[in-house]
């Protein structure tokens, strides 16, 4: 079984938040494939698809400690960190990006940071979803724009890559992180 987590912050004051759009891009495939979230048995919503032997899920527990919830679906589901592919926003990639990685560091992402220190390991598959605009870093802090909203026209511009992304998701699922990447890295 796989399994693909969407990173972000539950409730209604995140909900249209640039750091919620690994929440968004699981919204997406839960639509695409016609599928549910409920209550899991851990701090998050899942849904699985038995076709795909795939699980979607976001966690509960806030950005900064994602890692709980990650750590708990993988156990639960027995699913290995190779099969494990978390989505989030990258605030280092242009907004209308999308970048798909076989692992690496946190970077500054604190959501990231707590996933790799609950698995004690980065050796695990990350589609990042780029926020970054021009200007952003005159605007004040980090923590302040990534909790910020999108303008229209940025929204706009992530409603065109989200659909490109749960593509690069639906071909990781079905034809593994190598041609995911291959794919999808050089699209943009």
């Amino acid at each position: 079984m796989k399994a693909v987590v969407g990173l972000g912050n539950p409730g209604i004051r995140y909900k249209r938040t640039r750091h919620n759009a690994g929440f968004m891009l699981l919204d997406e495939l839960i639509s695409r494939y016609g599928l549910k979230l409920k209550a899991g048995k851990g701090e998050y919503l899942i849904a699985v698809s038995e076709t795909l032997d795939t699980a979607f899920a976001k966690p509960l527990t806030y950005m900064n400690h994602s890692g709980v919830a990650v750590r708990d679906i993988l156990s639960r589901y027995h699913v290995s960190e190779e099969d494990l592919l978390v989505l989030y926003d990258d605030l280092d990639l242009a907004l209308g990006r999308i970048k798909i990685k076989a692992n690496g560091s946190a970077g500054t992402h604190n959501g990231m940071r707590s996933v790799i220190q609950q698995l004690d390991s980065d050796a695990f598959p990350r589609l990042k979803i780029g926020i970054d605009v021009d200007g952003r870093r005159d605007e004040g802090s980090s923590v302040d724009y990534v909790l910020s909203g999108f303008s229209r026209g940025e929204r706009a511009q992530l409603d065109e890559v989200l659909p490109l992304a749960a593509d690069a998701v639906d071909c990781y699922i079905r034809n593994g992180l190598e041609q995911a990447m291959n794919l999808y890295n050089q699209r943009q």
